[in-house]
């Protein structure tokens, strides 16, 4: 066949697989934009579920917290932000009353030129908060939930009286999809309740990628429920071009639950069996490892037992905000549990990431390849190293198939397969 293009960053890359070897391209579903951004945000705005409009809930004199993800996301931020921006004004909130806060989780604060980017002109005027998860002086405690996570929430958003959520609904390896209440927990929360959510996270036994009520997103939208409510979300499913496929605006869970459906569309992606050798792109989530490790949970249930996953991505930050991450994924899974419950992880964000993936290696085996990480990154991540797909494919096994967007593919595999 001729060269397959991979989005890659900023470009692709051309890979070659033989005829013979190539079993399937699993990639979302081309669906088109939406054919008027402006309008569909518009519409969304206009008709929100289970919320009144977000004029009719603000007030005169009160504070709102709009809640922004960061780069690591393709949310477009500037074009969702203005028309928020002014219904927020038209409601009477004074400019001065309106802050625009960053939820980082555990990833780095962005750069000057990655905030003008992200929000737009739009925000020139209003205060942007870009506190570190880190920074405990920026967090007041709002108690525990119910279901034993304590609040940590920046003081911005704990002292808002009305939360706004703008982000994007995608599948996700933890929480199932992304968006909704995700913008909360972990989002604008410190990194002590971070933690506790992450260990939870450690104790998956299941993979719940695309499962929309699993313990996970349970656990984060009863602690948004119970600790820190959002009031009102504008969420948007993309196209695998990174376009707007659909906007939906509301509550945090009706409009959610909503939007998951039209992520479904685009992202759920039938497959005919199990592979002896997956090849991962992890496309759109790529900026260091800690994003691009999200595709090995879509290539997994590709794989068939003893098989081989090569996550193929450009990581251009490497290691970066969880340098202990990679050592902890050659770690036996099991002593790194008990490491974490005992307490004595040094970083146990990073040991609850890697958990899951070493219990994934006692099922397949991982390889990588990556201009942005070196043999030894590998090899401290327990991770055989090629130059090239090519290099992997020629290394591995009879019949391969290629997930094109393993950030964010729900692979549907046969039953049975």
């Amino acid at each position: 066949m001729p060269d397959l293009r991979l989005p890659f960053g900023h470009d692709f890359l051309s890979i070659y697989i033989p005829d013979e070897s190539l079993g399937e391209i699993v990639s979302p579903r081309p669906v088109n934009p939406a054919p008027d951004l402006d309008a569909e945000i518009r519409a969304a705005l206009d008709h929100p579920l289970g919320t009144p409009r977000l004029e009719d809930i603000a007030r005169p004199g009160q504070r709102v917290a709009v809640l922004l993800d960061d780069i690591t996301r393709e949310t477009p931020t500037a074009r969702l932000l203005p028309p928020v921006l002014e219904r927020l004004l038209r409601a009477g909130v004074a400019r001065r009353d309106i802050r625009l806060v960053l939820a980082l989780g555990t990833h780095r604060p962005m750069t000057e030129a990655e905030i003008a980017h992200k929000t737009g002109p739009a925000a020139r005027d209003f205060e942007v908060v870009n506190d570190s998860c880190w920074d405990e002086s920026k967090f007041v405690y709002m108690g525990e939930s119910s279901n034993g996570i304590p609040a940590w929430v920046h003081r911005a958003v704990a002292e808002a009286d009305v939360r706004v959520g703008l982000g994007s609904i995608a599948p996700h390896s933890d929480a199932g999809f992304s968006g909704g209440a995700k913008i909360v927990l972990p989002g604008v929360c410190s990194g002590r309740t971070v933690d506790v959510l992450h260990a939870r996270c450690a104790a998956l036994t299941q993979n719940v990628l695309g499962v929309v009520d699993g313990p996970i997103r349970r656990d984060l939208e009863q602690f948004v429920a119970e600790r820190a409510e959002l009031h009102f979300i504008l969420n948007v499913v993309l196209t695998p071009n990174s376009e707007v496929y659909r906007c939906v605006a509301g509550h945090y869970l009706q409009a959610h639950r909503a939007g998951v459906e039209f992520a479904r569309e685009v992202y759920g992606v039938p497959v005919a069996r199990r592979y002896p050798l997956v090849i991962a792109n992890s496309h759109p989530c790529e900026i260091d490892i800690w994003q691009s490790s999200k595709a090995l949970w879509t290539g997994e249930p590709l794989v068939s037992d003893g098989g081989t996953l090569v996550l193929v991505t450009p990581c251009p930050e490497g290691i970066n905000i969880h340098p202990l991450y990679a050592d902890y994924m050659n770690r036996d899974p099991d002593d790194l549990q008990a490491e974490l419950d005992a307490g004595s992880a040094a970083d146990p964000n990073a040991a609850a990431g890697a958990i899951p993936v070493g219990r994934m290696k006692r099922r397949i085996q991982l390889s990588l390849v990556s201009p942005g990480l070196s043999r030894a990154d590998a090899a401290r991540m327990g991770f055989a190293y090629y130059d090239t797909v090519e290099q992997a494919v020629a290394a591995g096994r009879d019949r391969v198939a290629v997930i094109t967007h393993a950030g964010v593919t729900i692979p549907l595999v046969a039953p049975g397969a």
